[in-house]
């Protein structure tokens, strides 16, 4: 039991307050950066998850500590961190291509526009893809313009060196044109980090 004490200990006054710093810190990038900058920020999906993983991480270490420190197995006890696993899982199967923040549609079709004009990529637009006619691929496009995010990614993972192509000159459009900013994520960015890094002084000290 001492161990499932010490475990806990651990994760409180250690465990967290580090997972909340990190995180703090990341969401505080991103924020500032876009907001200071003036400029969208585009990001890989991938990022994300693993902020994700590092999030649900303590729970999931109490659970496997707590299973092995009792040394009763049972399909119920196991249900936790099997839970966690397939839901992870899952988002990393979800969370392919790239993220973008700070986006206008505008902004965020002209950039796509550019860039698929600078790599000579014949393209149709239709809703919600793009399809490169060139490979036959599609490049599914989802923006949610009220809060400023988008996600870029290919229907057909085969193609992934496509978009990795487009990505560079994306990013050089945002930064050679001047854009207009939606600031309403990296402002709630900013928000959770500050509370992420009080919480992480919280746990420390507690």
């Amino acid at each position: 039991m001492s161990g499932v004490l010490s475990t806990g200990s651990f994760i409180l006054n250690i465990y967290f307050p580090l997972v909340f710093t990190l995180m703090a810190v990341f969401f505080l990038y991103i924020g500032l950066k876009v907001i200071t900058s003036k400029k969208p920020l585009l990001l890989p999906s991938k990022v994300f998850f693993v902020f994700m993983v590092i999030a649900f991480s303590p729970q999931l270490i109490m659970s496997v500590e707590t299973q092995f420190s009792t040394g009763v197995f049972s399909l119920l006890s196991l249900m936790s961190p099997i839970m966690y696993v397939v839901l992870l899982a899952f988002f990393w199967i979800q969370m392919k291509g790239y993220m973008a923040i700070g986006i206008s549609d505008d902004s965020f079709r002209n950039a796509l526009h550019y860039a698929l004009d600078q790599n000579h990529i014949q393209f149709e637009e239709q809703v919600s893809l793009i399809k490169l006619t060139n490979s036959n691929a599609d490049l599914l496009v989802s923006v949610q313009s009220w809060v400023g995010t988008g996600q870029l990614k290919l229907k057909q993972s085969k193609y992934n060196h496509l978009l990795n192509t487009l990505v560079p000159s994306i990013n050089q459009y945002f930064q050679s044109h001047s854009v207009k900013t939606n600031s309403t994520t990296p402002v709630f960015y900013i928000l959770i980090g500050l509370i992420l890094l009080v919480l992480s002084v919280f746990f420390y000290s507690f």
